[in-house]
């Protein structure tokens, strides 16, 4: 496949991108602490129970990054890590 003649149609993704990802610094966003209080355990299934849902298409990461990008220092997100996930439909 040549790469040069491949194109890529975005135009289906309309009303997606930044707005559809909730984003959170130095943890996980909307992360739930539901199952914390099972011993030794808790901290696993916890995580295990949640990690399905920390998925986020490449193009919404991308456009979240490039918006970021563009506030420059003024960002919240400088020098931090931070995470993405897709907004749930109820929020």
């Amino acid at each position: 496949m040549d790469p040069r003649s491949a194109t890529i149609d975005y135009s289906d993704k309309a009303g997606t991108g930044a707005e559809n990802l909730v984003a959170g610094a130095d943890s996980p966003p909307a992360f739930s602490k539901k199952l914390l209080w099972v011993p030794l355990i808790g901290t696993y299934l916890n995580i295990m129970a949640q990690a399905q849902d920390y998925f986020a298409p490449l193009e919404d990461c991308v456009d979240f990054m490039a918006r970021d990008l563009e506030r420059g220092l003024e960002s919240e997100y400088v020098g931090k890590r931070v995470g993405v996930k897709v907004r749930s439909k109820a929020s």
